[in-house]
């Protein structure tokens, strides 16, 4: 089994733990259905909040990440153009911190404009 599938594994019964929801969805889950080229691995759907996430596999110490391959950056590009962003996720820790932000968001202040 490849680290990168330990950390799926490991996600995904955190977000299940957590009270979150988590798809598997990326490219090595979808060959062949039509897919977009460079999707992400992961979406999380936890209180109102979508994030998409790159799983990467960690290598070692020096290593921390595998790499994005040139459909994966396009996808982030074009993902950003939009205003979404897509987490790059290489150990459980950032994946819980990313669960966390979605279940407690910091607070929002809207600006209300007032007619004189």
């Amino acid at each position: 089994m490849s680290l990168e599938r330990d950390l799926v594994d490991d996600c995904r019964d955190v977000a299940k733990h957590m009270g979150a929801f988590l798809a598997e969805v990326g490219q090595r889950r979808a060959k062949g259905s039509g897919t977009t080229l460079g999707f992400p691995d992961l979406v999380l759907i936890c209180a109102g909040c979508v994030k998409l996430i790159e799983l990467k596999r960690t290598k070692d110490a020096e290593n921390p990440g595998g790499r994005l391959n040139l459909g994966q950056q396009a996808f982030m590009e074009r993902a950003a153009e939009q205003g979404v962003t897509v987490s790059v996720v290489d150990r459980l820790e950032d994946f819980v911190q990313i669960v966390n932000e979605c279940r407690c968001p910091r607070r929002r202040v809207w600006a209300r404009e007032v007619s004189r």
